[in-house]
């Protein structure tokens, strides 16, 4: 007997669990994860709504009817001016018209079967009306398959339905308005129409005004030009970003068709924290962009419009960057092919660089102190002068003499210049035709001057910076 001990009371703790399961299957668990009446479909509505005279809708987000102005188009009542999406409204009452339960769970169920199934008080309710017919049920909660609850008017049964309907009729009026904030697509044909934009707002330090500059055959860099605070191209980052938000503007949700002043201060509109205007083909678009709500997405509005939009916080992100973020590396935009004549000096060194015709292979004849040089040599030497690399955006400081000057002449006879003044051992200022605003780094000035005599010996020069 002691060595039967324990499997008696093994067998006994079996049993018990049964009975508990047993009761939590038969009085517990909502019928259909109980795994009874898994019967077969029923279709719950067969009719042809897609003209249906209104639909009436009421959720935990919304309560609205959707009428039917005219064949095949519909408006939300209270909100006549409002344009409203009528395929996605059609779409919905034909999905209604066919509406079927993957199964009936419970012919007459108790008030707390109800309470289980979110139907006592429903998730939602939808009412349509076509002619003197009409059709309401409730929605509930969902069961553990991912499947509603469903109660239809005039019949007791509960039954499951997918999510097919429900997604629609559980959501906001918002989703059937039909407004883009914007138009534009990024393609080539916005892309030659698009010609200046504004950045600011009240959380940007400065606002910055561009220019999209379409290069010309002596220029290289970014088609998108900052004209203020300060003269440079836009960085390759920023620019894609820029555009990026700008196309996905047009695409962005409705969150609200409140545009009251009450309303834009609830949404951080009425002072907004960044502000984009943009000119395309000769018309000006300005959005401004408020709080970020708690799912990580940025209000949106144009002023004047009707609506008012949401888009991920992260695509306005580029809005708020500091200004060197804007910025291109690239100090100098004159192509290579502009250039006659090159004199870089600094550290008591000259190299004077005469740069000639391009042969029928596209090299360029080139000497540096009166000695030939390879044309490749030449090409990432140049290379290297445009993209030397900018720190920070800093002052001039005490210097007078420059520790470092390159001067141009172009082809037409045009002087320029690139003058670094050192600042301190680790930073030069770089003045650029008189004007700059950038600190750069000594260790990468100085290779210009090691990079000067590597291709006078006709050294490998390293395509990387310091």
């Amino acid at each position: 007997m002691k060595r039967l001990r324990p499997l008696l009371i093994l067998a006994g703790s079996a049993v018990l669990l049964g009975v508990l399961l047993w009761v939590l299957v038969a009085f517990v668990l909502p019928k259909d994860e109980a795994g009874e009446e898994k019967g077969n479909s029923v279709v719950l509505i067969e009719d042809d709504l897609s003209e249906a005279d209104s639909v009436e809708i009421k959720n935990t987000f919304d309560r609205y009817t959707l009428v039917k102005k005219a064949i095949g188009t519909y408006y939300i009542k209270g909100k006549d001016g409002y344009a409203v999406d009528s395929s996605a409204v059609i779409s919905m009452l034909e999905d209604i018209g066919s509406l079927t339960a993957t199964r009936k769970l419970i012919e007459a169920p108790s008030k707390e079967q109800l309470e289980s199934y979110g139907l006592s008080t429903p998730y939602g309710t939808v009412k349509v009306t076509d002619d003197e017919k009409s059709y309401e049920f409730h929605l509930g909660t969902t069961s553990a398959s991912g499947n509603y609850y469903l109660q239809m008017e005039g019949d007791p049964a509960v039954y499951l339905v997918d999510s097919t309907v429900p997604d629609t009729v559980l959501l906001a009026r918002y989703q059937f308005y039909t407004n883009a904030l914007t138009t534009y697509s990024g393609e080539a044909s916005d892309l030659e129409k698009l010609t200046e934009f504004t950045i600011g707002g009240a959380e940007r330090e400065q606002e910055i005004t561009a220019i999209v500059n379409e290069l010309a055959e002596d220029e290289v860099g970014a088609s998108f030009m900052m004209t203020a605070p300060l003269h440079q191209s836009f960085s390759a980052t920023v620019q894609t970003a820029i555009n990026d938000l700008m196309v996905n503007l047009s695409t962005c949700t409705v969150v609200g068709d409140d545009t009251s002043s009450a309303s834009l201060k609830k949404y951080g509109l009425d002072k907004p924290a960044y502000t984009l205007s943009y000119v395309l083909g000769g018309e000006t678009v300005t959005v401004h962009f408020g709080k970020v709500n708690d799912s990580d997405y940025r209000y949106c509005y144009v002023p004047g419009g009707k609506f008012i939009h949401y888009i991920a916080n992260s695509d306005t992100e580029c809005l708020g960057l500091p200004l060197k973020s804007y910025c291109e590396d690239m100090i100098y935009t004159r192509a290579a092919d502009m250039q006659s004549h090159i004199t870089i000096s600094g550290s008591g060194k000259t190299f004077e660089i005469a740069v000639g015709d391009k042969d029928e292979e596209g090299n360029f004849f080139v000497t540096i102190n009166n000695k030939q040089v390879d044309s490749e040599l030449f090409s990432d030497f140049y290379a290297h002068i445009l993209t030397i690399g900018i720190t920070d955006l800093g002052q001039k400081g005490d210097a007078k003499e420059p520790y470092l000057s390159i001067e141009f002449t172009l082809t037409d006879g045009t002087k320029e210049s690139i003058r670094f003044y050192s600042v301190s051992e680790l930073k030069c200022f770089v003045e650029v035709n008189g004007k700059g605003n950038f600190w750069v780094s000594t260790l990468n000035v100085d290779k210009i001057l090691s990079n000067a005599q590597k291709l006078y010996d006709g050294d490998v020069i390293s395509l990387e910076w310091l």
